[in-house]
């Protein structure tokens, strides 16, 4: 009895790795690359960025805009977080930057139902 228990694990056994070798064999593999690394990003700009915010007659906040946003970054991602006590993330939208002459004045909307009362910062940041 206990030979035959060695000898159906054994054959489970290799059954196991058959099908995981099989199925390993049936992957697609490509030529793409991964790696790790640092590399300095240049931004397209050094300066702070300020922002204004609009608000509606109910005390919501319904835009944001940001000042002083140079020409070149145009087309890039603009990401405003409204922000509560201690940082809380009250709210957050995006907007393409668009093109300007000088310094652009970038609007973003979309940030839901959020009181003007309790906001009590910004999170700005641009993404190339």
């Amino acid at each position: 009895m206990k030979r035959l228990v060695n000898i159906l694990g054994v054959l489970l056994t290799t059954a196991l790795l058959t099908a995981g070798v099989a199925a390993a064999a049936s992957l697609n593999l490509g030529t793409g690359q991964l790696g790790a690394g640092s590399a300095a990003v240049s931004g397209c700009t050094s300066s702070s960025l300020t922002a204004t915010r609009n608000v509606n007659n109910s005390g919501d906040v319904t835009e944001v805009d940001v000042l002083n946003v140079p020409q070149a970054c145009a087309g890039e991602v603009l990401s405003v977080t409204l922000q509560g006590t201690a940082g809380a993330s009250l709210g957050s939208a995006v907007a393409i930057v668009g093109t300007c002459t000088g310094g652009c004045t970038a609007p973003v909307t979309g940030f839901g139902t959020v009181s003007a009362a309790s906001l009590t910062g910004y999170a700005v940041s641009l993404v190339q």
